[in-house]
């Protein structure tokens, strides 16, 4: 699942931005917290000098941007600009298949 939400980012970036580079993948992390989705990703705040523009900003260009996924609940920004996404149920019967 964090590979696709690391796609799901890197395609929204390039869509938006088309000249930014996104040969690296967004950095994707499990969340600490449930409060704050599955996974999570900084990648407004990285692109804040490239871009020069506010980080929250940045991420709601890139929600904006991302195209819908049935494994994917929700997406929300949070405290700087923090992109948090919450997994469907869909998600987790995909990766059951995968596994099985």
């Amino acid at each position: 699942m964090k590979r696709l939400v690391q796609d799901l980012l890197a395609d929204a970036v390039t869509r938006a931005w088309p000249d930014i580079d996104t040969a690296d993948a967004p950095h994707v992390e499990r969340t600490r917290d449930a409060a704050h989705g599955d996974f999570a990703s900084n990648i407004a705040m990285t692109l804040t000098k490239t871009l020069r523009r506010n980080p929250r900003e940045i991420a709601q260009t890139i929600i904006d941007t991302l195209t819908e996924d049935e494994r994917i609940d929700r997406v929300e920004i949070a405290g700087p600009g923090f992109i948090n996404f919450f997994l469907a149920p869909a998600a987790f019967r995909a990766a059951i298949d995968d596994v099985l």
